[in-house]
């Protein structure tokens, strides 16, 4: 039977190339790969009454602190044994998410968010360290969240932003060990917490810079059950934490007409990178 002991990780097109080339050196030397959600300004975005409809692009990688573990064994539908599970980092958690992007202004210097979509998850070689690799089903996020500005200087605007998302994730765990033909069935539940305070510079030509510290809050569990060959079944469980809370945030919302924009953005914590992109209509 496997062990049940787990060893615990950015005005004009010379300015816009500048910055898809600084963020694409950011990626690829970053200390992980590329889950966190989008946030843009911390700032309001829209006017009293004016809506905004969009679709944005997250890829993010982060470490999770899986504790207070416990396993439970049956044979045949009977109990046969349980016990505590040791708490473990998982590593490289990376996570794609597509959003349909929903926004509104419900006053002058707040508005209100909606996204929903579709999240696909991997990561390798953390639970069991014998070469397993998690492949998620396309699986549904939600994120809501809002903006505010509290205080104005000239074009730079100060704000506060706060948004919780949710997801399921599920799929196939392969383990390449003879005595475990199926693979694990492993399903994971995530919500996440930003809170973010921070500045937006908006240029003449419409084109704004954003960013600021934040705090990200990760809470979850994640379950993992395996038959072996002899028919017993084992059902591992661990609740969720993030490895680091703190963190911050750039980005850069270029005008590309009176009603759309383009937001290019990255957040790093000390255990999570993120790089996202979104595409944003107002009217």
């Amino acid at each position: 039977m496997r062990t049940k002991k787990i060893v615990s990780e950015y005005k004009n097109t010379r300015l816009i190339r500048l910055i898809t080339l600084l963020l694409s050196v950011i990626c690829l030397t970053g200390s992980n790969a590329f889950a966190l959600d989008p946030m843009g300004p911390t700032t309001s975005c829209l006017r009293h009454g004016q809506s905004e409809i969009g679709l944005e692009y997250i890829n993010s990688t982060m470490d999770l602190e899986l504790s207070q573990g416990k396993w439970v064994e049956t044979f045949n539908g009977t109990f046969n044994d349980a016990g505590e599970a040791v708490s473990f980092d998982l590593k490289d958690f990376e996570t794609s998410k597509i959003y349909a992007t929903f926004g509104y202004g419900i006053w002058e210097g707040c508005d209100v968010y909606l996204r929903l979509g579709g999240v696909n998850t991997e990561f390798g070689d953390s639970i069991w360290e014998t070469g397993e690799k998690f492949d998620s089903n396309t699986n549904y996020s939600v994120s809501l969240g809002s903006r505010a500005t509290f205080y104005q200087i000239g074009e730079l605007d100060i704000g506060r932003l706060i948004q919780l998302s949710w997801c399921n994730i599920d799929g196939d765990l392969k383990v390449p060990l003879a005595a475990y033909p199926q693979p694990d069935e492993v399903d994971i539940e995530l919500m996440e917490v930003h809170f973010a305070v921070g500045a937006t510079y908006v240029a003449p030509n419409g084109t704004s810079i954003y960013g600021g510290p934040f705090i990200h809050y990760v809470t979850g569990d994640l379950e993992d059950e395996f038959t072996d060959t002899s028919g017993l079944t084992s059902k591992y469980s661990w609740d969720i934490g993030e490895t680091s809370t703190f963190g911050g945030y750039f980005g850069t919302q270029l005008y590309i007409s009176e009603r759309s924009y383009l937001n290019i953005e990255y957040q790093r914590t000390g255990g999570a990178d993120a790089f996202g992109l979104s595409f944003l209509c107002r009217f």
